[in-house]
């Protein structure tokens, strides 16, 4: 029977009293989605709080902060396999391998106190966000806290934000409690679109596999017609072949007769001449019948290839799309570094803080369009292809882009020529979408970002 797991170093947070200790401050799946619940906890959060304990010196330490803010600290800033590679170390006493959940509660729960893991956890934070920390240290003021809250939320930098600001020592409970309230929902929005990418892959697999069964069945009959034609045309040949023979045989009797009538009288020898003559031209006309239907069944044959190849190419081009999609939904439904900032990461197709340029689409995608390309680390505009929007500030957002997608099937004609002559005049990267689906963006946002 495998045994719970314990913390090292620190008897008050092992075992079942850690977990009892953690979901004190936790809400219960039916209190998640309970109206009234949630009600009360934001409530809860809102009211006057005590002040906050005054900060000795520089910043707060992990186990300075409220313990109700462990719980997003924890999750939000470090992985599992983060947390897992410091409990190997610091804190698992048994060869029982703590599930994900078990190992989240206890980090949060001995982070209210300083000990072997706190310590640790503190490390890790301090190092993996030194970058966000310094920025975060030129704020003064509260006011200031929440401005710079703001653009880390805007750009998609929420962990190293979230653990800037919970250990700033001008963060008040105010600014604790806001950021709180943005990570929460945040964490819903995030959910809610990757049931979304689940849809959608699932929807563009279905039209994948419908797309393969009318290429199968298009090949199948393109090569039962390829037969039969070969067939035909094998038939014609054979045909022509023996009318060219009779025609050579009909032309040595012609000579043969000619010498023969040449002995009798003119009358017989024109008769049978204008015999002859018919004889050959009614070969000759059967001769040209068979060369223009076997040059008909060859047309068509050659048009054949032509619509398989089409096809080809096109189910290639659906297997990509898919591909892509299906890689950006794997990516962020199983890669611990969803939310992670280090922009060596190789986990993803990453666009480096690129701003992208979406000129047309359909305008209930463009959402969509804007959370894959934050996803991939770029930053988002979008110009409805001169519906709406001025052509003049079509000039000004390509100027400002580092890269364009055009989707040509919902575009002006105007706006697509403007596009196109303007990247190419500047060589500025630019993909021009034959549609506007979201698996046909995904696989556009690879190439951009390789």
């Amino acid at each position: 029977m495998q045994q719970p797991f314990t913390l090292a170093g620190t008897p008050e947070t092992q075992g079942p009293a850690a977990l009892a200790q953690a979901m004190e401050h936790a809400m219960t799946p039916q209190e998640a989605f309970d109206p009234a619940a949630s009600a009360e906890v934001i409530e809860i959060l809102r009211r006057p709080q005590p002040p906050l304990a005054p900060v000795k010196s520089g910043r707060r330490k992990l186990w300075d902060v409220p313990h109700k803010y462990h719980c997003p600290i924890i999750g939000t800033c470090l992985t599992v396999a983060e947390l897992r590679r410091i409990g190997e170390r610091h804190a698992w006493r048994t060869c029982a391998r703590p599930t994900d959940y078990e190992i989240h509660i206890s980090f949060v729960s001995a982070a209210s106190e300083r000990n072997s893991l706190s310590l640790a956890t503190q490390k890790l934070l301090e190092k993996k966000y030194a970058a966000t920390v310094k920025r975060y240290d030129s704020a003064r003021t509260p006011e200031a806290l929440i401005a710079l809250w703001s653009e880390s939320l805007a750009s998609g930098e929420v962990p190293g934000a979230l653990w800037a600001l919970m250990t700033h020592p001008r963060a008040d409970q105010s600014v604790l409690v806001l950021a709180y309230e943005d990570v929460h929902m945040l964490s819903h929005q995030i959910g809610a679109g990757q049931r979304a990418d689940l849809k959608r892959l699932t929807e563009t697999r279905a039209e994948l596999a419908r797309l393969q069964r009318e290429f199968d069945t298009l090949q199948k009959r393109f090569r039962q017609q390829s037969g039969e034609s070969e067939q035909r045309i094998a038939r014609l040949e054979t045909t022509l072949r023996e009318r060219e023979a009779e025609c050579e045989r009909l032309a040595r009797r012609e000579r043969e007769l000619v010498e023969q009538v040449s002995a009798s009288g003119a009358l017989e020898r024109q008769h049978l001449l204008t015999r002859l003559e018919n004889e050959l031209a009614d070969a000759q006309s059967r001769l040209e019948t068979s060369g223009r239907e076997a040059a008909n069944w060859r047309q068509q044959w050659e048009s054949a290839q032509a619509d398989i190849r089409r096809m080809d190419a096109a189910r290639l081009e659906k297997e990509a799309e898919c591909e892509a999609l299906e890689r950006l939904v794997t990516l962020h439904l199983t890669n611990p570094c969803t939310d992670c900032p280090n922009e060596t990461c190789d986990c993803r197709a990453d666009l480096a803080g690129r701003l992208v340029l979406c000129v047309g689409g359909r305008k209930p995608l463009v959402e969509q369009y804007r959370h894959l390309v934050a996803r991939c680390n770029g930053r988002f505009d979008h110009h409805d292809g001169g519906l709406e929007d001025s052509h003049h500030r079509l000039e000004a957002m390509l100027a400002a882009a580092d890269a364009v997608v055009c989707a040509t099937d919902y575009v002006s004609h105007s706006a697509y020529y403007r596009t196109k002559r303007f990247c190419k005049r500047l060589d500025k990267p630019h993909i021009l979408l034959g549609n506007s689906g979201l698996s046909a963006f995904a696989l556009a946002l690879e190439r951009v970002a390789n």
